[in-house]
């Protein structure tokens, strides 16, 4: 490698490892970290035995989502448990898509300095709502269509690998995998020799990826999503689709309008403002005949943000998820000039980036006041299960609410078994024993914590973590099922323990 493109590549690892930064506060104020970091010490104890192998049972034949879980599990021993596995496998999805686009751009020819776009568009939506497996899958996609786009020769086994472990990730990312590698195939083969052997390059270049429909009829067959068992989790699966106008009216959301105030929006703005220098046609031209290959994997990643649904059955956010995506390519695929006018949109880009990162960090650790609830649960026993009602989500900090999943934190710390929680999805890979599941309402009963009862709910108990203040808990003198006594508090958070009943 030239030691030009090691000093990008350094100065990108770098950058992306700085926007990493606001992961560093003990507390993320992220929606469903705890959740991902309790499924992390739920799959550690089955796999090395501990507590909540006593809970909990791995069913890995009926959902693919299991990959994470089980890198995160061989991590926690070696780095202090589950919370910290799943911040540096954070840390390792930001700098991996950095360094993967900058592969990507470097296997079409195209300038790897524009990668600099991925690191400004870290804290989005899907890193504040915690769509943790998404996330990592997205280097992998990058690289994969990196050795798709290649010049020379695709190197079709690593494709397989990096497929392969995409599907066990993340299925939305599976879908971005085969029509981008379609687009950046066509993009390149198109029009680069006779038409009659057209059929045959492609296929050189995507055989890797046709493979991944063998994983995905077994998903099809045998996946809980396909197959749901509706005594246990009946819901429509009925598909919602948002229209372009509500696209573009939720765009910022998706992007950098993630924290309360305006600053983020100016940053947004900041960023928009250099990515249109980027795209102006001032400057020497720079020949890329990988540029229609970018454009096109630009066009199909905008193109899903249509046309999968935003909201099916229990799964949401399907489509908005690649917003960011689609944005980084565009950001990447329309310069087509070098000199001045590229340095000040970089410059732009660099300065967005900082920005976001100062005050993304400045925001996660004002959250700590809201989330240190969780602080309430440490150091219960193994033997507790604990439930959280949470009648206030809101924030002053977060625009989505960071708080709803904090009792996870006693199972990722304490080894104790929760809810509501990830297990009660078809996909989870983490399934309750017989006999050790508690008494559910139906989905999604987690948002509904006034419809908490007492009487059937209670015995499953040994503690329950409150939000604000709710008619239904705790429950009135004289309710049938168990009593309830303080054991701690914190501002906005109790803690009530068991007092007596079964």
């Amino acid at each position: 490698m030239p030691t030009g493109r090691w000093a990008t590549r350094l100065l990108l690892t770098l950058a992306a490892a700085a926007a990493a930064l606001p992961l560093r506060h003990p507390l993320p104020a992220i929606t469903d970290f705890p959740e991902h970091a309790a499924t992390i010490a739920t799959v550690h104890d089955a796999l090395f035995g501990g507590p909540l192998d006593g809970w909990y049972r791995l069913d890995p034949v009926h959902t693919q989502y299991w990959l994470m879980a089980v890198v995160g599990a061989l991590l926690s021993p070696l780095v202090g448990g589950a919370a910290p596995a799943l911040t540096l496998l954070l840390v390792a999805a930001v700098v991996g898509t950095a360094l993967g686009l900058a592969r990507l751009l470097h296997a079409l020819g195209l300038d790897e300095r524009l990668a600099l776009v991925a690191v400004a568009l870290v804290w989005t939506r899907p890193m504040t709502l915690g769509f943790v497996p998404f996330l990592l899958a997205t280097p992998l996609v990058l690289l994969a269509l990196a050795e798709v786009g290649a010049a020379g020769r695709t190197r079709g086994g690593l494709v397989v690998a990096l497929g392969l472990g995409t599907f066990l990730l993340n299925l939305a990312s599976v879908a971005w995998l085969g029509v981008g590698a379609l687009a950046v195939a066509v993009g390149r083969e198109a029009g680069a020799g006779p038409r009659r052997e057209l059929p045959a390059r492609l296929f050189r270049r995507l055989w890797g990826v046709a493979l991944l429909a063998v994983p995905l009829a077994g998903w099809w067959a045998f996946s809980d999503v396909t197959n749901v068992d509706a005594s246990r989790f009946a819901v429509s699966m009925r598909g919602q689709w948002w229209s372009p106008l509500r696209l573009a009216r939720e765009a910022p959301g998706w992007l950098l309008d993630r924290w309360h105030g305006d600053e983020d929006r100016w940053w947004l703005g900041a960023l928009g403002v250099g990515l249109v220098v980027l795209a102006l046609p001032l400057g020497p031209r720079e020949g890329a005949a990988g540029r229609r290959p970018a454009l096109l994997l630009a066009a199909v990643t905008a193109a899903l943000c249509l046309a999968l649904p935003f909201e099916r059955g229990w799964l949401w956010g399907l489509s908005a998820r690649f917003l960011p995506l689609a944005v980084t390519l565009l950001g990447v695929a329309l310069p087509s000039r070098r000199g001045p006018v590229r340095v000040a949109g970089l410059a732009l880009v660099a300065a967005s980036a900082a920005g976001v990162t100062r005050l993304a960090d400045d925001r996660v650790a004002a959250a700590q006041a809201e989330l240190r609830g969780a602080e309430l649960v440490r150091g219960l026993a193994s033997s507790a299960r604990v439930l959280q009602l949470s009648f206030d989500e809101g924030s002053a900090v977060t625009l989505d609410a960071a708080t709803p999943h904090l009792v996870a934190y006693h199972r990722a710390w304490n080894h104790g078994a929760n809810e509501p929680s990830f297990v009660d999805l078809p996909q989870s890979v983490v399934r309750y024993r017989e006999g050790k599941a508690p008494y559910l309402r139906p989905w999604p009963w987690e948002f509904a914590p006034d419809g908490y009862d007492n009487a059937l709910e209670g015995p499953h108990y040994d503690a329950v973590l409150v939000r604000g203040a709710g008619a239904s808990f705790p429950p009135a003198g004289g309710a049938p099922g168990p009593r309830w006594q303080l054991l701690r508090e914190a501002p906005g958070w109790r803690l009530f323990v068991r007092a007596s009943g079964p």
